[in-house]
């Protein structure tokens, strides 16, 4: 269940709940005793187990919603608690080389404000918080507040850590590393972040939107995970950065002039989206990426600076004008789509194809009144729509309801015909016939036609900067900087996981 995450971060403190200890034994020895080893320590399996009793204890106070531990969510969760007691024994590891340890006051305040929050709890009064701790594995209230204080000091430590961690690297080498050669220019990680973020937000609002606007899709198969979510993120920030870095070498090795004043504007207009997170939000985020606020900036001068260089060089491709010959060829290929003549007609759409045949019989019934008809089905919920459209031209609707309307006499009902939008009865009560002639569409055909020569020779440009300017990235594994240093930590100090033990 999603919302036993939300409160993942209180059930991780409970790792100091048994303290971890380093011993020498063989692998399967340790297995059948610890969840997981870093370095010389060993995580017992017992942490795992009061952490996952405290999350659900918490998620019960929280929700009133007894979680059985037999529920598939479980298996889940245990694995999520698993890797968070292994990032507590890391971070301790590393707390030493930036200087943090921990604040006893802070820890004191929030082990009572914890057992207080959990205690007030609407779900939890009477004999129900003592057979509410006992049912997920906790003995006595004593045993439970243990596992609070414990809670408190984890908490404290790890947040505690990872806020001295960020302040200390901010503007530093994992900002400055270089994550990308084109040619010769050097693309530091700042850039790369600078994108990310943007990329970020982009989505963000984009959910927000579709939320906010009902066209999300509710179904479970079409919903993608937050891991999805965050590869998807990351594989188009990678192509946005090689993108951009390529028409930036192009730019450069074209010598092309770019105003300062044009770069700001370009600039804002790339971060319109900004003002809606609030610049204190902003801030937080491109600190959490080591970024300081000159940094940030100039990575997007930067980005601002590939665009307009993509602008310039696209603004100076060179392609075939199209001949008054290729504007006939072209009408005389698709003549309909410069048919000046109109069907006028009425409507009713439904997705329902048995109602859609019941209106077409009603409305060609001798002395139908398509009007009345349309007045009818419009209070009916399968109805979409049932309306004038007036006068249109063949190429305004879609080809299948064009061609039934020209198709038709006028004054007749056609129909059920099947579109896109559903199944649309037509009524065409009037006509209006115009013979096709090139030198009315001819202006019209000829802008068409440059613009699809422009723009054909546009996108092979854009193809061919993109294959000789082709940036090499030079660190693969990039991310936010506290879990690079995560992931360093893991691999020396050799960290494993026991998944085997995990759901005994």
């Amino acid at each position: 269940m999603k919302n036993i995450k939300k409160i993942i971060g209180i059930a991780m403190a409970v790792t100091l709940l048994f303290s971890a200890f380093g011993c020498s034994v063989n692998e399967e020895k340790l297995a059948n005793k610890a969840v997981a080893k870093v370095g010389d320590t060993e995580i017992p399996k017992m942490n795992l187990d009061a952490v996952v009793g405290f999350t659900l204890v918490s998620y019960y106070a929280n929700s009133g919603t007894e979680i059985s531990m037999e529920d598939s969510s479980v298996s889940s969760l245990k694995e999520e608690v698993a890797n968070n007691l292994v990032e507590y024994e890391l971070v301790k590891k590393a707390a030493k080389d930036y200087g943090y340890t921990k604040n006893d006051k802070e820890v004191k305040e929030a082990a009572k404000e914890t057992l207080k929050s959990i205690k007030s709890s609407s779900y939890l009064k009477g004999d129900k918080y003592k057979s509410v701790l006992k049912q997920y594995g906790f003995e006595d209230e004593k045993s439970f507040e243990n596992a609070v204080n414990l809670y408190a000091e984890f908490s404290t430590y790890t947040s505690g850590f990872a806020e001295k961690f960020r302040n200390k690297v901010q503007g530093g080498k994992y900002a400055t590393a270089n994550y990308m050669t084109v040619d010769d220019i050097k693309v530091t990680a700042s850039i790369y972040y600078y994108c990310y973020i943007q990329k970020a937000m982009e989505q963000e609002y984009n959910e927000y939107q579709k939320q906010y606007s009902g066209s999300a899709d509710s179904s479970e198969s079409e919903q993608k995970t937050d891991e999805q979510k965050q590869q998807e993120l990351k594989e188009s920030t990678v192509a946005m950065v090689k993108e951009k870095a390529a028409f930036y070498a192009a730019g450069k090795e074209a010598k092309t002039k770019i105003d300062t004043k044009k770069v700001n504007s370009k600039k804002a207009e790339n971060e319109s989206l900004s003002s809606m997170f609030g610049s204190d939000t902003l801030t937080s985020v491109y600190n959490a990426y080591g970024l300081t606020k000159k940094q940030y900036d100039e990575a997007g001068k930067w980005i601002a600076t590939a665009d307009l260089y993509k602008e310039a060089l696209e603004e100076k491709v060179t392609y075939d004008k199209p001949t008054e010959k290729d504007a006939e060829k072209e009408f005389n290929k698709n003549t309909k789509a410069y048919d000046k003549s109109t069907v006028s007609a009425k409507h009713i759409l439904t997705s329902d194809k048995s109602l859609a045949k019941e209106i077409y019989e009603q409305a060609t019934q001798k002395g139908a009144d398509f009007d009345q008809i349309m007045s009818k089905y419009q209070k009916n919920s399968a109805v979409q729509e049932a309306s004038d459209l007036g006068a249109f031209t063949y190429p305004s609707m879609v080809e299948d309801f064009s061609k039934a309307a020209f198709d038709a006499e006028k004054g007749s009902v056609v129909g059920p015909v099947k579109t896109e939008y559903g199944y649309h009865v037509i009524y065409v009560y009037d006509k209006n016939t115009v013979e096709p002639k090139f030198e009315d569409s001819k202006d019209t055909i000829l802008s068409k036609l440059d613009s699809q020569n422009k723009l054909e020779a546009v996108n092979k440009l854009d193809e061919d900067i993109k294959d000789k300017h082709n940036g090499k990235v030079e660190i693969e594994d990039i991310d936010e900087p506290y879990n690079m240093l995560l992931a360093e930590l893991k691999k020396d100090n050799k960290v494993k996981i026991y998944k085997s033990v995990l759901n005994k």
